[in-house]
């Protein structure tokens, strides 16, 4: 073999082929780099200009990276949209860092497979109109248009979802996403979305999934969105309650006027502190999440405790600086058992009382740090029908008052008597205060006032009974003859007699007495 052949054999071929390939590779890199490099100011200034347009906004970037090989991707970072160019209110949209991804078909038609983003916050504006959006969103609807853009999935961490409320007074709400997909995100037509959050109070973790859009570029919080949700919360950190709460529902509306439907349930629900029993607690809801106001307004809860029904209607309300939420309702029942509020909210067991209940009372719970039962503000009024007690003791005097009452202390066919109660009530910082109680039994009326320490069930009362029968008449034997003389000096008003009593011990164990001092006083 000769030198020229040597030197231009099989091997040096093949070399010659690689170092053609690399400066080839070279080359291309570098066409990809420069192509890259002249495309990302054209790109950043696509973005500000069709994200401005379909938001009706102000779009700047910080700064954009193109690469093109092996497919078009861009990372940028420090994205601020502010809804018509508005520096009074914080931005509409941040984002810290994104990434995204497109074959060379869909970068062709503006279409991107996939993007991740960290650090999202989207703010909804205040309402400017006066005008309230329908579920639908407002005459006319959003806006639409042809698709300048389009992504497949994108993806976002460290997001938070906040509506402004267009009182000043009040903080916007604010919801914590920590995890959230969005499919075929377009602007100009529906996207479907999977999230979920992390709620504050109670702690639980809500998981959603529906839709929302098209965006309205005019007003964003009237973009509708619906959807479904589940809740699973530990009751236990509310500071004075337990229970383990699921939920599920649905949700419609524009996203600044979402109404909300649902279930939940919480089958050991609890007050510790007062060491009674857990009960299941089921409730139906229909509310309203209003970003025009900031507050929560509850068109109508149906609570069903153990047997007991109640019905109730009001708001959840933020004051601006202050941690948590107030909740103000009115409540109403008219089909509950003694047996089961007694159940709920005293230790001793089988309830001291079984009865059916009416109730009307406000419900004020506001924001702190204390236990439920010492900040819960009440105040209505209960009426307790066929009243009776599980203690024999207690059912006993009750029974033996109705016969002393009729002028028959020894007709024993008086037995198992049952009470009628009325009373308008006040609680505060654990103590239920009773005005106004009328207290009935055949033969008797009693009219009493007093208060109730809900935690160490102590009673505290003091009243008049007044009973059909003479004071000699609920006696026998010779009582009855000694007594018969002061039968004037307790007959006042009208009432056969008239006695001055007092109730004091505990709930489980009360005890009844006579005041005689205010009995001939007349007081």
């Amino acid at each position: 073999m000769n030198r020229f052949e040597a030197y231009n054999g099989p091997g040096m071929n093949a070399k010659r082929w690689v170092v053609v390939g690399g400066v080839v590779a070279l080359v291309l890199a570098v066409a990809a780099v420069v192509a890259a490099r002249r495309a990302e100011p054209f790109l950043r200034g696509e973005i500000e200009r069709v994200l401005g347009e379909r938001l009706d906004s102000v779009v700047t970037l910080e700064g954009l990276e193109v690469t093109l090989f092996p497919r078009p991707s861009i990372t940028g970072r420090g994205l601020v949209i502010r809804h018509q160019g508005r520096t009074d209110i914080p931005p509409l949209v941040t984002v810290g860092t994104f990434r995204g991804h497109a074959s060379w078909s869909g970068a062709l038609a503006r279409r991107v497979s996939d993007v991740s983003l960290d650090g999202l916050e989207v703010t909804i504006p205040p309402r400017r109109r006066d005008d309230m959006p329908s579920l639908g969103g407002r005459p006319g609807g959003p806006s639409t248009g042809r698709r300048d853009f389009a992504i497949d999935t994108l993806t976002a961490t460290n997001t938070r979802l906040s509506i402004m409320p267009r009182n000043p007074e009040k903080d916007p709400r604010v919801f914590d996403i920590f995890s959230l997909e969005v499919r075929d995100l377009t602007l100009v037509s529906p996207s479907t979305f999977v999230a979920s959050l992390i709620n504050p109070v109670p702690v639980g973790t809500i998981e959603t999934s529906g839709s929302f859009g098209p965006w309205d570029r005019e007003e964003p919080g009237d973009t509708p969105l619906d959807g479904r949700f589940t809740f699973d919360a530990d009751l236990g950190t509310i500071k004075g309650i337990a229970g383990a709460l699921d939920a599920e529902g649905q949700y419609s509306g524009p996203v600044d006027r979402i109404v909300a439907t649902g279930t939940t349930r919480t089958p050991d629900f609890s007050i510790p502190k007062l060491k009674a029993l857990a009960l299941p607690l089921e409730t139906t809801f229909r509310a309203v999440v209003d970003g025009t106001k900031g507050d929560v307004q509850l068109e109508q809860v149906d609570a069903k405790l153990a047997e007991s029904l109640f019905i109730a209607k009001g708001f959840i309300v933020g004051t601006k600086g202050v941690k948590g939420k107030r909740i103000l309702l009115d409540v109403t029942s008219t089909d509950a058992r003694m047996a089961d509020i007694l159940s709920l909210t005293v230790r001793g067991q089988p309830p001291a009382m079984s009865g059916a209940v009416a109730l009307t009372t406000s419900f004020d719970l506001p924001q702190g740090d204390e236990d439920v039962i010492d900040k819960l503000k009440l105040a209505g009024k209960v009426t307790i029908k066929r009243a009776r007690f599980a203690s024999d003791t207690v059912q006993d005097k009750v029974d033996d008052l109705s016969r002393r009452a009729r002028g028959r202390p020894e007709d024993v066919s008086i037995d198992e008597v049952a009470s009628d109660i009325t009373a308008t009530f006040t609680m505060e910082k654990g103590r239920i205060t009773l005005q106004d109680i009328a207290y009935a039994v055949p033969g008797a009326n009693v009219s009493m006032r007093g208060v109730y320490g809900l935690e160490s069930g102590a009673l505290d009362f003091a009243g008049t009974a007044r009973l059909r029968a003479s004071v000699s008449q609920t006696q026998t034997g010779w009582k009855h003859f000694l007594l018969k003389p002061f039968d004037p000096l307790f007959r006042k008003g009208g009432a056969g007699s008239r006695l001055a009593i007092k109730v004091s011990g505990t709930v489980d164990e009360p005890k009844f007495g006579l005041d005689m001092g205010r009995t001939l006083k007349g007081k």
